[in-house]
């Protein structure tokens, strides 16, 4: 269940990326293409803040979901792990000896 999980998180950030990246691509270059064509200084100034704003959404779609699919599976790998619940008693057990009923701590 962990590894479906995983992979589903993993293809969701890629996808978002992929999907982002290339509507940037598409909207900026039918912008540059209209703006070239029509060479209409009021036409650039009215859709400049609009095409900007987009791209603004677009960026942070396609750096901001993969950022939280990334984080989601390093949650879910860190949870499910079994280092988490073994490796803490497994540090303690090696860290006192086996003899440690043998010492006093009233330092006589």
């Amino acid at each position: 269940m962990e590894s479906s999980i995983v992979e589903w998180l993993n293809s969701a950030g890629r996808t978002a990326f992929a999907w982002s990246l290339g509507m940037l691509l598409v909207v900026n270059a039918a912008a540059a293409l209209v703006f070239l064509v029509r060479q209409d200084r009021a036409l650039v100034n009215r859709w400049t803040g609009r095409v900007l704003a987009f791209d603004l959404l677009l960026l942070g779609t396609g750096v901001g979901v993969p950022l939280m699919t990334t984080m989601a599976r390093m949650t879910v790998t860190l949870v499910s792990s079994p280092f988490v619940s073994s490796g803490v008693t497994t540090a303690v057990s090696e860290a006192v000896p086996a003899n440690a009923s043998q010492f006093e701590l009233g330092g006589k």
